[in-house]
């Protein structure tokens, strides 16, 4: 029988506590970043490296971005704490902070819109000539999608307008979709209609623009550590307003503010976010 080395033992505990030690500090100094699917994937990745670059180096951290297949599987990540900050939709955000334990890290100054969308050929010049026709929005549980689906409900008097939704995983297939024939109209922010290329945007025409809300908001849970956040804020801060929009699409839509949202702002959101809780699963 093989007698028992204290010696070695403790050798062997000692380079087990040290390897728990290191992954421990590894997951420390690591953040995951989730980002709104507005954008494919591969695109999305390579749009936000910079500012995740930034932000990495401006606090010690490793910041990987990731996203969902879809809004849906990104609101159900959220909704799970999964992420250690987020970048989503105004009224995402607001119930992520009241159900998820995230606080604010900054809300984007910026605000946003749905815009109509049709071939510039077409026939189409109000929402009211798209009756029966199809329309192509976006995820059901976006904020520009509730707001593409008021153009066609009852205002002023007017009856509702009969059309047949075609919901999109990311929005800049929707215009794409008019522009084949597939779909008589396509719903999408201006913020992301403004990221499409000018060729494609000339061949589009806006029949509609929606009203304007509180535009994206930056998210960071509550289990990173405050001087974390602090030191994570004040460099998204400093990106926002020394990196060039020209190049940057998180400048582009994201004008910094430090401000946080206002009251009136929250009395605005609040109808999408109860109709966001009404379409979560």
């Amino acid at each position: 029988m093989t007698k028992c080395n204290p010696v070695r033992q403790c050798k062997i505990w000692l380079a087990l506590l040290l390897a728990a030690a290191a992954n421990a500090a590894t997951a420390a100094d690591e953040l995951t970043w989730g980002i709104e699917p507005f954008l494919h994937a591969r695109n999305l990745a390579a749009t936000f490296k910079s500012s995740r670059d930034f932000l990495g180096e401006r606090t010690d951290t490793r910041i990987v971005t990731t996203t969902g297949a879809n809004y849906d599987q990104f609101v159900a990540s959220v909704m799970r704490s999964e992420y250690d900050m987020a970048l989503l939709g105004p009224h995402t955000g607001l119930l992520a902070i009241q159900k998820a334990g995230y606080t604010p890290l900054l809300q984007c100054e910026s605000t946003l819109k749905a815009i109509l969308l049709v071939d510039r050929n077409s026939a189409y010049r109000s929402p009211q000539d798209l009756k029966g026709k199809r329309v192509a929005l976006p995820d059901h549980l976006t904020i520009t999608s509730m707001l593409g689906a008021e153009f066609f409900r009852p205002q002023a008097g007017a009856p509702a307008i009969e059309v047949q939704y075609r919901f999109n995983a990311f929005q800049v297939d929707g215009p794409l979709m008019a522009l084949k024939g597939e779909v008589a109209a396509a719903v999408m922010a201006d913020e992301v209609y403004d990221l499409i290329s000018p060729h494609i945007r000339a061949d589009l025409r806006i029949i509609g623009e929606s009203r304007r809300v509180p535009g994206l908001s930056l998210l960071v849970h509550k289990r990173v550590p405050q001087e974390r956040r602090d030191r994570l804020r004040a460099a998204s801060l400093e990106f926002l307003r020394t990196a060039d929009p020209r190049v940057n699409l998180f400048v582009r839509t994201c004008v910094a503010s430090e401000k946080s949202l206002s009251e009136e702002a929250r009395r605005q959101l609040f109808p999408y976010v109860e109709e966001l809780k009404r379409r979560l699963p």
